[in-house]
């Protein structure tokens, strides 16, 4: 696994250790083995990890028991094996065999950001570890997607955190490394979207520069701390911003269908940047309740296995 897990902030964490032809026999797993198969091996290397990572196995815990009355050890495992089944996920969608007609649209804002998109108009997406974002990444980055146009998208991530998980993936797009992410490339960033294309990021991890910079928020009926430049970038960039969330119908099966939720954030960023900076708090919040709800609705498919309200 490459979650993270102990009061340790998860940046600090190194990638569990893996060797490269591991991840590859898992993405040949993955795109190749059938669907019986896939679960079964996945169900195996779950009860190692969940044997062997005790800091994991409380974060779990802890984190169940937010969303449950009870929860038990089974149910812990359960939350592993989501995991599992969804590192065999980004393989599967990297691979470019999706179809578009396994994601499920909703009757949410998907109608109105494939019309923005349609026009040129470009936008902000903030994700979250809830779910397997990849879905819309990759079928986005095939081609595969409601929007007639071609658009593109720049992911902005901790790119130093699973190395030899990223290098296997190949992702054909390249990501924005939010560590060290500068004002030219907000500048450059923001000319791509005007031009209509994407840019996504997650809301629900702090990166290792910016551990600091944080908004206090109740998630899950305790304070968490949320990262403030994700919310920030979005005053930065004057854009509508989208809450994008991709679950599996079922939980713990590989076969499932992902339903695709889109929310547009009712903040608006616009006027001065004074008066855009005062909406960042409310974004955030906007962000944490929409997280707090599809949490609370799929609790197996949220992968932060570290102490989140440390």
């Amino acid at each position: 696994m490459n979650e993270n897990g102990g009061s340790v902030h998860w940046a600090d964490k190194k990638e569990v250790a893996v060797l490269s032809w591991q991840l590859r026999f898992t993405s040949f797993v993955a795109c190749y083995f059938p669907v019986f198969l896939k679960n079964a091996i996945a169900m195996a290397i779950t009860a190692f990890y969940f044997a062997t990572m005790k800091k994991e196995r409380e974060a779990s815990m802890s984190f169940l028991k937010k969303c449950k009355e009870k929860a038990s050890l089974l149910d812990s495992y359960k939350h592993f094996l989501s995991f599992s089944l969804s590192l065999m996920e980004k393989f599967y969608c990297w691979s470019g065999r999706p179809a578009i007609s396994q994601i499920e649209t909703q009757q949410d804002d998907m109608n109105e950001l494939c019309k923005r998109l349609e026009g040129g108009e470009g936008c902000l997406m903030i994700c979250s570890h809830l779910g397997n974002v990849e879905y819309l990444w990759s079928s986005a980055a095939f081609g595969k997607t409601h929007v007639k146009r071609k658009f593109e998208i720049y992911p902005i991530a901790d790119t130093a955190i699973t190395p030899k998980q990223n290098n296997v993936l190949n992702r054909n797009t390249k990501t924005i490394n939010a560590n060290s992410i500068s004002i030219e490339e907000i500048a450059l960033l923001s000319e791509k979207l005007a031009a209509g294309n994407v840019a996504i990021v997650a809301g629900d991890r702090i990166s290792a520069n910016t551990r600091n910079r944080t908004i206090p928020i109740q998630f899950l009926g305790k304070q968490a701390r949320f990262p403030m430049g994700v919310f920030a970038l979005a005053c930065a960039l004057k854009l509508p911003v989208y809450f994008v969330f991709a679950l599996r119908e079922k939980d713990l099966g590989f076969s499932s269908g992902c339903k695709m939720h889109i929310h547009k954030a009712s903040c608006i960023m616009q006027g001065n940047y004074l008066e855009r900076k005062r909406q960042i708090s409310n974004l955030a919040n906007e962000f944490a309740k929409f997280l707090e709800y599809y949490c609370l609705k799929h609790p197996m498919q949220w992968y932060n296995f570290y102490d989140f309200w440390a």
